[in-house]
Protein backbone atom coordinates (compact mmCIF):
# COMPACT_ATOMS: atom_id res chain seq x y z
CA UNK A 1 0.00 0.00 0.00
CA UNK A 2 1.58 3.16 -1.29
CA UNK A 3 2.18 6.03 1.46
CA UNK A 4 -0.64 8.98 1.97
CA UNK A 5 0.39 12.59 1.50
CA UNK A 6 -1.74 15.10 1.90
CA UNK A 7 -0.42 18.90 0.35
CA UNK A 8 -1.50 22.06 0.75
CA UNK A 9 -1.43 24.19 -2.11
CA UNK A 10 -0.89 28.19 -1.39
CA UNK A 11 -1.91 30.33 -4.53
CA UNK A 12 -2.10 33.77 -4.49
CA UNK A 13 -4.53 34.13 -7.46
CA UNK A 14 -7.28 31.81 -9.11
CA UNK A 15 -7.44 32.73 -12.41
CA UNK A 16 -6.44 30.44 -14.92
CA UNK A 17 -4.91 32.38 -17.40
CA UNK A 18 -2.16 33.65 -15.05
CA UNK A 19 1.11 32.03 -15.82
CA UNK A 20 2.27 31.11 -12.25
CA UNK A 21 -1.22 29.89 -11.61
CA UNK A 22 -1.69 27.67 -14.53
CA UNK A 23 1.65 25.90 -14.58
CA UNK A 24 0.57 24.75 -11.04
CA UNK A 25 -2.19 23.87 -12.12
CA UNK A 26 -0.92 21.34 -14.99
CA UNK A 27 1.38 20.05 -12.41
CA UNK A 28 -1.37 19.68 -9.79
CA UNK A 29 -3.50 17.77 -12.72
CA UNK A 30 -0.44 15.06 -12.90
CA UNK A 31 0.10 15.07 -9.20
CA UNK A 32 -3.31 14.02 -8.51
CA UNK A 33 -3.08 10.84 -10.20
CA UNK A 34 -0.45 9.31 -8.28
CA UNK A 35 -1.47 6.75 -6.17
CA UNK A 36 -2.06 7.85 -2.32
CA UNK A 37 -1.91 11.78 -3.16
CA UNK A 38 -4.61 14.15 -1.57
CA UNK A 39 -4.59 17.99 -2.94
CA UNK A 40 -5.99 20.61 -1.55
CA UNK A 41 -5.77 24.36 -2.48
CA UNK A 42 -5.88 27.58 -0.78
CA UNK A 43 -6.52 30.74 -2.47
CA UNK A 44 -6.82 34.27 -1.14
CA UNK A 45 -8.91 36.13 -3.79
CA UNK A 46 -12.30 35.23 -5.13
CA UNK A 47 -13.35 32.54 -6.99
CA UNK A 48 -12.16 32.42 -10.61
CA UNK A 49 -11.26 30.42 -13.66
CA UNK A 50 -8.82 28.16 -12.30
CA UNK A 51 -10.40 27.00 -8.98
CA UNK A 52 -13.41 26.00 -10.97
CA UNK A 53 -10.57 24.02 -13.13
CA UNK A 54 -9.10 21.91 -10.26
CA UNK A 55 -12.60 21.19 -8.50
CA UNK A 56 -13.81 19.56 -11.32
CA UNK A 57 -10.50 17.72 -11.26
CA UNK A 58 -11.68 16.25 -7.46
CA UNK A 59 -9.32 18.92 -5.80
CA UNK A 60 -10.35 20.40 -2.53
CA UNK A 61 -10.42 23.91 -2.33
CA UNK A 62 -10.19 26.89 0.47
CA UNK A 63 -10.85 30.68 0.05
CA UNK A 64 -9.37 32.70 3.01
CA UNK A 65 -7.89 36.00 2.24
CA UNK A 66 -4.75 36.06 3.27
CA UNK A 67 -2.14 39.21 2.14
CA UNK A 68 -0.27 39.41 -0.39
CA UNK A 69 3.35 40.97 0.28
CA UNK A 70 4.09 42.82 -3.02
CA UNK A 71 4.04 46.67 -2.60
CA UNK A 72 1.24 48.18 -4.79
CA UNK A 73 0.67 51.17 -4.17
CA UNK A 74 -1.70 53.37 -1.22
CA UNK A 75 -4.62 51.28 -2.40
CA UNK A 76 -2.63 48.30 -1.93
CA UNK A 77 -1.33 49.33 1.48
CA UNK A 78 -4.47 49.79 3.06
CA UNK A 79 -5.61 46.09 1.48
CA UNK A 80 -3.07 44.64 3.31
CA UNK A 81 -3.12 46.39 6.36
CA UNK A 82 -7.16 45.09 6.91
CA UNK A 83 -5.80 41.60 5.84
CA UNK A 84 -3.00 41.86 8.02
CA UNK A 85 -5.45 42.69 10.92
CA UNK A 86 -7.68 39.57 9.58
CA UNK A 87 -4.50 37.07 9.23
CA UNK A 88 -4.94 35.49 13.01
CA UNK A 89 -8.46 34.68 12.86
CA UNK A 90 -7.64 33.18 9.14
CA UNK A 91 -4.52 31.39 10.39
CA UNK A 92 -6.09 29.76 13.00
CA UNK A 93 -9.11 28.16 10.50
CA UNK A 94 -6.53 27.21 8.19
CA UNK A 95 -4.80 25.58 11.11
CA UNK A 96 -8.17 23.91 12.57
CA UNK A 97 -8.18 22.29 8.66
CA UNK A 98 -4.91 21.05 8.47
CA UNK A 99 -5.24 19.51 11.44
CA UNK A 100 -8.53 18.26 10.68
CA UNK A 101 -7.84 16.62 7.55
CA UNK A 102 -4.43 15.54 8.43
CA UNK A 103 -2.06 17.57 5.76
CA UNK A 104 1.42 16.47 5.93
CA UNK A 105 3.07 19.33 3.99
CA UNK A 106 2.30 22.40 2.71
CA UNK A 107 3.94 24.39 -0.41
CA UNK A 108 3.92 27.85 -1.63
CA UNK A 109 3.54 28.68 -5.44
CA UNK A 110 5.06 31.92 -5.42
CA UNK A 111 7.16 34.48 -3.31
CA UNK A 112 4.43 37.05 -3.63
CA UNK A 113 2.58 34.91 -0.07
CA UNK A 114 4.06 33.79 3.41
CA UNK A 115 1.35 32.58 4.79
CA UNK A 116 2.16 29.06 3.63
CA UNK A 117 5.61 29.70 5.29
CA UNK A 118 3.72 31.15 8.70
CA UNK A 119 1.20 28.03 8.63
CA UNK A 120 4.64 25.43 8.53
CA UNK A 121 6.39 27.30 11.38
CA UNK A 122 2.92 27.09 13.56
CA UNK A 123 2.12 23.49 12.26
CA UNK A 124 5.69 21.91 12.21
CA UNK A 125 5.08 20.54 8.50
CA UNK A 126 7.47 21.22 6.19
CA UNK A 127 7.81 23.40 3.45
CA UNK A 128 8.15 23.91 -0.17
CA UNK A 129 8.30 27.00 -2.27
CA UNK A 130 8.12 27.19 -5.65
CA UNK A 131 10.56 30.39 -6.95
CA UNK A 132 8.79 31.73 -9.88
CA UNK A 133 10.02 35.20 -10.53
CA UNK A 134 13.10 37.27 -9.92
CA UNK A 135 10.74 39.96 -8.39
CA UNK A 136 11.62 43.75 -9.18
CA UNK A 137 13.79 43.03 -12.54
CA UNK A 138 11.08 40.60 -14.54
CA UNK A 139 7.61 42.05 -12.68
CA UNK A 140 9.00 45.28 -11.13
CA UNK A 141 7.86 43.61 -7.54
CA UNK A 142 9.00 45.16 -4.51
CA UNK A 143 8.75 43.03 -1.25
CA UNK A 144 7.35 44.16 2.38
CA UNK A 145 10.06 43.50 4.45
CA UNK A 146 12.57 43.32 1.51
CA UNK A 147 14.87 40.66 -0.10
CA UNK A 148 16.53 40.02 3.68
CA UNK A 149 13.17 38.92 4.96
CA UNK A 150 12.70 36.83 1.91
CA UNK A 151 16.16 34.74 2.39
CA UNK A 152 15.11 34.24 5.89
CA UNK A 153 11.95 32.80 5.06
CA UNK A 154 13.68 30.88 2.68
CA UNK A 155 16.19 29.00 4.65
CA UNK A 156 13.99 28.05 7.25
CA UNK A 157 11.65 25.64 4.41
CA UNK A 158 12.95 22.72 3.34
CA UNK A 159 12.52 22.54 0.42
CA UNK A 160 13.07 25.25 -2.83
CA UNK A 161 12.10 24.49 -6.34
CA UNK A 162 13.47 27.28 -9.01
CA UNK A 163 11.48 27.34 -12.54
CA UNK A 164 15.07 27.65 -14.23
CA UNK A 165 18.62 28.17 -14.49
CA UNK A 166 18.45 31.29 -14.11
CA UNK A 167 16.26 31.95 -11.17
CA UNK A 168 18.49 29.60 -9.33
CA UNK A 169 21.68 31.61 -9.62
CA UNK A 170 20.23 34.97 -8.29
CA UNK A 171 19.19 33.40 -5.39
CA UNK A 172 20.66 30.45 -4.17
CA UNK A 173 24.03 32.10 -3.06
CA UNK A 174 21.81 33.03 -0.45
CA UNK A 175 20.59 30.13 0.66
CA UNK A 176 22.18 27.52 3.36
CA UNK A 177 23.22 23.83 2.94
CA UNK A 178 21.15 21.44 4.03
CA UNK A 179 17.94 23.18 2.09
CA UNK A 180 16.89 20.69 -0.63
CA UNK A 181 17.03 22.47 -3.76
CA UNK A 182 16.04 21.77 -7.60
CA UNK A 183 15.62 23.62 -10.96
CA UNK A 184 12.54 22.13 -12.70
CA UNK A 185 11.49 23.47 -15.41
CA UNK A 186 7.49 24.09 -15.93
CA UNK A 187 4.97 20.69 -17.24
CA UNK A 188 2.39 22.86 -19.84
CA UNK A 189 -0.97 20.67 -20.48
CA UNK A 190 -1.30 18.68 -23.67
CA UNK A 191 -4.33 20.99 -23.98
CA UNK A 192 -1.48 23.54 -25.66
CA UNK A 193 -0.70 20.77 -28.45
CA UNK A 194 -1.45 23.12 -31.68
CA UNK A 195 0.31 21.79 -34.47
CA UNK A 196 0.10 24.03 -37.66
CA UNK A 197 -1.51 22.43 -40.83
CA UNK A 198 -0.20 25.18 -42.72
CA UNK A 199 2.58 27.59 -42.92
CA UNK A 200 3.06 30.73 -44.20
CA UNK A 201 5.63 30.05 -46.81
CA UNK A 202 4.31 32.82 -49.86
CA UNK A 203 6.74 35.28 -49.85
CA UNK A 204 4.44 37.63 -51.08
CA UNK A 205 2.16 37.14 -48.07
CA UNK A 206 2.50 39.73 -45.29
CA UNK A 207 3.98 37.61 -41.74
CA UNK A 208 2.09 37.91 -38.35
CA UNK A 209 4.26 38.32 -35.37
CA UNK A 210 2.73 38.40 -31.36
CA UNK A 211 3.93 39.44 -28.38
CA UNK A 212 2.26 38.06 -25.43
CA UNK A 213 1.89 39.17 -21.60
CA UNK A 214 1.44 41.82 -19.62
CA UNK A 215 1.85 45.42 -20.88
CA UNK A 216 4.87 46.12 -18.74
CA UNK A 217 8.23 47.73 -19.06
CA UNK A 218 9.85 44.62 -18.55
CA UNK A 219 8.01 42.65 -21.23
CA UNK A 220 9.48 44.71 -23.83
CA UNK A 221 6.70 45.84 -25.94
CA UNK A 222 8.25 49.18 -27.15
CA UNK A 223 11.58 47.33 -28.24
CA UNK A 224 9.24 45.20 -30.44
CA UNK A 225 7.49 48.02 -31.67
CA UNK A 226 10.40 49.87 -32.60
CA UNK A 227 11.96 46.63 -34.40
CA UNK A 228 8.47 45.66 -36.23
CA UNK A 229 8.54 49.40 -37.70
CA UNK A 230 12.54 49.25 -38.43
CA UNK A 231 11.90 45.92 -40.30
CA UNK A 232 9.15 47.30 -42.16
CA UNK A 233 11.17 50.64 -43.80
CA UNK A 234 13.73 47.81 -45.09
CA UNK A 235 11.35 46.40 -47.08
CA UNK A 236 9.38 43.65 -44.59
CA UNK A 237 5.59 43.22 -44.42
CA UNK A 238 4.84 42.46 -40.70
CA UNK A 239 2.10 43.11 -38.61
CA UNK A 240 2.58 43.06 -34.65
CA UNK A 241 -0.30 41.24 -32.42
CA UNK A 242 0.01 42.96 -29.19
CA UNK A 243 -1.68 40.54 -26.48
CA UNK A 244 -2.46 42.14 -23.20
CA UNK A 245 -4.52 43.73 -21.06
CA UNK A 246 -4.19 47.38 -22.32
CA UNK A 247 -4.33 49.16 -18.87
CA UNK A 248 -1.47 51.29 -16.93
CA UNK A 249 1.02 54.14 -17.60
CA UNK A 250 3.48 52.03 -20.54
CA UNK A 251 0.45 50.61 -21.90
CA UNK A 252 -0.42 54.46 -22.47
CA UNK A 253 3.19 54.93 -23.39
CA UNK A 254 3.25 52.15 -26.00
CA UNK A 255 0.35 53.58 -27.88
CA UNK A 256 1.10 56.98 -27.53
CA UNK A 257 4.28 56.07 -29.74
CA UNK A 258 2.16 53.60 -32.37
CA UNK A 259 0.00 57.14 -32.79
CA UNK A 260 2.48 59.47 -32.63
CA UNK A 261 4.56 57.32 -35.92
CA UNK A 262 1.54 56.31 -37.63
CA UNK A 263 1.85 52.74 -36.86
CA UNK A 264 -1.62 51.89 -36.93
CA UNK A 265 -1.59 49.56 -39.87
CA UNK A 266 1.41 47.54 -38.29
CA UNK A 267 0.66 47.63 -34.81
CA UNK A 268 -2.39 46.23 -33.40
CA UNK A 269 -3.06 45.91 -29.95
CA UNK A 270 -5.39 43.10 -29.33
CA UNK A 271 -6.54 42.88 -25.57
CA UNK A 272 -6.67 40.35 -23.21
CA UNK A 273 -7.58 36.70 -24.48
CA UNK A 274 -7.98 33.75 -23.44
CA UNK A 275 -8.78 31.06 -25.89
CA UNK A 276 -4.88 31.32 -26.51
CA UNK A 277 -4.45 28.65 -29.08
CA UNK A 278 -7.42 29.88 -31.56
CA UNK A 279 -5.05 33.53 -31.51
CA UNK A 280 -2.08 31.73 -31.80
CA UNK A 281 -3.35 29.71 -34.70
CA UNK A 282 -3.21 33.16 -36.93
CA UNK A 283 0.22 33.86 -36.06
CA UNK A 284 3.53 33.30 -37.69
CA UNK A 285 5.98 34.48 -35.23
CA UNK A 286 6.52 34.59 -31.51
CA UNK A 287 8.56 37.36 -30.06
CA UNK A 288 9.72 37.04 -26.56
CA UNK A 289 11.23 40.65 -25.89
CA UNK A 290 11.42 40.57 -21.77
CA UNK A 291 14.63 41.66 -19.96
CA UNK A 292 14.38 38.87 -17.59
CA UNK A 293 12.70 35.62 -18.26
CA UNK A 294 11.92 33.39 -15.14
CA UNK A 295 11.06 30.55 -17.03
CA UNK A 296 9.56 31.58 -20.79
CA UNK A 297 6.02 30.07 -20.26
CA UNK A 298 5.10 31.97 -23.07
CA UNK A 299 8.10 30.94 -25.44
CA UNK A 300 6.92 27.18 -25.06
CA UNK A 301 3.33 27.89 -25.78
CA UNK A 302 4.21 29.71 -28.54
CA UNK A 303 6.53 26.95 -29.88
CA UNK A 304 3.65 24.51 -29.00
CA UNK A 305 1.69 26.28 -31.77
CA UNK A 306 4.58 25.97 -33.89
CA UNK A 307 5.08 29.79 -34.12
CA UNK A 308 8.80 30.64 -34.68
CA UNK A 309 9.90 32.20 -31.54
CA UNK A 310 12.52 35.06 -31.64
CA UNK A 311 13.67 35.59 -28.28
CA UNK A 312 16.08 37.87 -25.94
CA UNK A 313 19.38 36.27 -25.14
CA UNK A 314 18.94 36.52 -21.45
CA UNK A 315 18.01 34.82 -18.28
CA UNK A 316 15.87 31.74 -19.03
CA UNK A 317 14.67 32.28 -22.66
CA UNK A 318 18.41 31.40 -23.70
CA UNK A 319 17.80 27.73 -21.95
CA UNK A 320 14.68 27.49 -24.05
CA UNK A 321 15.82 28.95 -27.52
CA UNK A 322 18.68 27.11 -29.04
CA UNK A 323 19.66 30.25 -31.53
CA UNK A 324 18.68 29.17 -35.49
CA UNK A 325 17.48 25.64 -34.18
CA UNK A 326 14.65 25.67 -32.18
CA UNK A 327 14.09 30.08 -32.60
CA UNK A 328 16.38 32.84 -33.25
CA UNK A 329 18.19 35.02 -29.85
CA UNK A 330 19.43 38.54 -30.75
CA UNK A 331 21.19 40.85 -27.70
CA UNK A 332 18.68 41.91 -25.51
CA UNK A 333 17.05 45.25 -25.67
CA UNK A 334 19.12 45.68 -29.39
CA UNK A 335 16.00 46.99 -31.59
CA UNK A 336 18.70 46.50 -34.84
CA UNK A 337 19.28 43.36 -34.07
CA UNK A 338 15.47 42.51 -33.50
CA UNK A 339 14.76 44.06 -36.70
CA UNK A 340 17.47 42.20 -38.85
CA UNK A 341 15.98 38.59 -37.40
CA UNK A 342 12.13 39.43 -38.38
CA UNK A 343 14.00 40.74 -42.04
CA UNK A 344 15.61 37.30 -42.01
CA UNK A 345 12.68 35.12 -41.33
CA UNK A 346 10.43 37.26 -43.64
CA UNK A 347 13.01 36.86 -46.46
CA UNK A 348 13.22 33.04 -46.11
CA UNK A 349 10.43 31.25 -45.17
CA UNK A 350 11.65 27.74 -45.45
CA UNK A 351 13.63 28.98 -42.15
CA UNK A 352 10.92 30.10 -40.96
CA UNK A 353 8.82 26.70 -40.96
CA UNK A 354 12.24 24.99 -39.89
CA UNK A 355 12.57 26.94 -36.85
CA UNK A 356 8.51 26.50 -36.06
CA UNK A 357 8.75 22.73 -36.48
CA UNK A 358 11.91 22.10 -34.64
CA UNK A 359 10.76 24.21 -31.65
CA UNK A 360 7.83 22.57 -31.69
CA UNK A 361 9.19 19.00 -31.41
CA UNK A 362 11.75 20.47 -28.78
CA UNK A 363 8.63 21.79 -26.70
CA UNK A 364 6.56 18.74 -26.55
CA UNK A 365 8.76 17.16 -24.00
CA UNK A 366 7.41 19.74 -21.46
CA UNK A 367 3.87 18.33 -22.07
CA UNK A 368 5.02 14.54 -20.76
CA UNK A 369 4.52 15.19 -16.85
CA UNK A 370 7.94 15.34 -16.14
CA UNK A 371 7.80 18.47 -13.42
CA UNK A 372 4.71 16.76 -11.96
CA UNK A 373 6.92 13.54 -11.75
CA UNK A 374 9.96 15.54 -9.79
CA UNK A 375 8.04 17.84 -7.66
CA UNK A 376 6.47 14.80 -6.65
CA UNK A 377 9.95 12.97 -5.77
CA UNK A 378 10.68 16.05 -3.43
CA UNK A 379 7.62 16.04 -1.78
CA UNK A 380 7.46 11.91 -0.97
CA UNK A 381 11.05 12.64 0.12
CA UNK A 382 10.33 15.59 2.61
CA UNK A 383 6.94 14.43 3.63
Amino acid sequence: MSKQIKILFCFHYSILNNGGVRSMVDIIENIIKKDGVTVYVVYPTRKETAINYLEKLGVKTICLPFYKLNKNGRKGMWKYIIKKIMSPFLFFKLRQIVKREKISIIYSNTIVIDYGFILSKMTKFPHIWHIREFGKEDHGIVLRGGEKALYRKLNESKGIIYISKAIKEKYSPHIKKGILQEVIYNDISKDFINRKTNFNIDPDNSLKATIIGAIQEGKGQLVAIKAVEKANKSGAKIELHICGKKTGSYYNEVNNYVKDHKLSDQIYFDGFKTKMNKYRSDMDIGIVASKSEAFGRVTVEGMLSNLAMIGADSAATSELITDNVTGLLYKNGDIDELAEKLVYLYKDRKKLKELAINGFDFAKKFTEGNAANEIYNMIAELN
